[in-house]
């Protein structure tokens, strides 16, 4: 397995099955997306932490222009499960493909308000592998370091809110302009607390 410095060797452990129940939707559909883990890049001048994967979405798009997001999006009929949407949508967008990523489990659902119950798995891409846009609706990638993410300095919470019987804090990671905010950083936040060792939110 690979580990580096700033991810607990078991993190697998601290995430949720693969292949556990789903939540019920209720009202909303589900989307998949892969939070992607790339080993440290040497020599980059940065830290030597793993990366994580984030698309800024073309300022074009109709819905969520403009916004730092996980690759992901809504199950197509050729799809198996949530597991392979979230892998091909990689694929499409940033160029993973779907056979040389390893998932390693899953974080906490997250409803949006925009109709969507949205399923987040977590995977590791190839030492090898760089991403790159692959699609028009990818305008960036960032690739910032998990220690930079873990740095409090970053990171705050603007509010709380509650959503059809949903709560939820509101996180934002000053990691771009504009920041990660939203249900992506909400995922983020999971993710980093479970590295911590805290458990899901």
């Amino acid at each position: 397995m690979v580990t580096a410095r700033g991810l607990p060797p078991d993190l697998a452990d601290r995430l949720d099955p693969t292949d556990a129940p789903l939540p019920d939707p209720r009202e909303l559909r589900h989307a998949a997306v892969v939070a992607i883990l790339m080993p440290p890049v040497t020599g980059d001048g940065d830290d030597d932490d793993p990366r994580l994967v984030l698309i800024e979405r073309s300022g074009a798009l109709r819905s969520h222009a403009g916004q730092l997001a996980f690759p992901g999006g809504k199950p197509e009929v050729e799809d198996a499960d949530l597991v392979a949407t979230a892998l091909r949508e990689a694929e499409e967008e940033v160029g993973l493909p779907r056979g040389d990523a390893r998932v390693i489990g899953r974080l906490g659902a997250v409803p949006t308000p925009t109709g969507f119950l949205i399923v987040p798995f977590v995977a590791w891409a190839p030492a090898s592998w760089r991403p790159e846009p692959t699609s028009p609706e990818v305008h960036a990638i960032l690739t910032p370091s998990i220690g930079r993410l873990l740095d409090p300095a970053i990171h705050r919470i603007t509010g709380r809110g509650v959503w059809q019987g949903y709560h939820y804090e509101m996180h934002e990671f000053a990691i771009h302009q504009p920041p990660l905010w939203g249900a992506t950083a909400r995922m983020t936040w999971d993710l980093l607390e479970r590295v911590r060792g805290n458990g899901p939110i």
